[in-house]
């Protein structure tokens, strides 16, 4: 049995990176050229800031999902997340996502540990979509914060089969991707 793709070794650089650099050099650039050499150093060192700012929690989330990979129990995960799981397991991974407290340095480790320890795409998919939509967190803090209960309660109920839908969506992709794969390669 291969690994889950998650546990497949990253290059790294990849397109995503060399997008962001070359974007972020055409800013730097004309940020230069069109607002002069004092207003780019004052964007670095903002920048620099904010990046030993996030560094730490970035280097955090990046060594959590590499120990959640290794400590969750993986013949569970499989069982409860795998493929395997049905709508039970995407609906599990969409409510785990809504618990989910935390941001981004939280959730998205915590996806990659699941995914390394055996959930499919599917319920990997149904957990950031389901954190991603709704976060009771950020539901109760902010949303409720900002509009009227009846507006978020109404976005709430309109987004709960979103991260079920999403899950399902990923399942069939993949299982397709997967079985053109596997026509080609019979082809051969």
């Amino acid at each position: 049995m291969s690994d889950p793709p998650a546990a497949k070794r990253r290059r790294p650089g990849d397109v995503g990176l060399i997008v962001v650099a070359l974007v972020a050099v055409v800013a730097g650039v004309l940020c230069y050229a069109l607002k002069g050499r004092e207003a780019f150093f004052a964007v670095l060192g903002d920048d620099l800031t904010l990046l030993l700012t996030i560094a730490p929690k970035v280097i955090a989330g990046v060594l959590l999902a590499g120990l959640l990979t290794v400590l969750l129990p993986q013949d569970k995960v499989a069982r409860w997340m795998g493929a395997r799981s049905g709508l039970r397991g995407l609906t599990l991974a969409g409510f785990a996502g809504a618990l989910l407290p935390g941001g981004p340095m939280m959730a998205f480790p915590l996806a990659v540990a699941l995914r390394g320890a055996g959930a499919d795409i599917g319920t990997t998919t149904a957990f950031l979509s389901g954190w991603a939509l709704l976060s009771l967190n950020r539901t109760l803090v902010w949303e409720m914060s900002f509009f009227s209960h009846e507006f978020v309660l109404l976005r709430y109920m309109l987004s709960l089969a979103v991260p079920l839908l999403l899950g399902l969506a990923a399942r069939l992709l993949f299982a397709r991707r997967a079985a053109l794969a596997d026509s080609r390669g019979e082809g051969e």
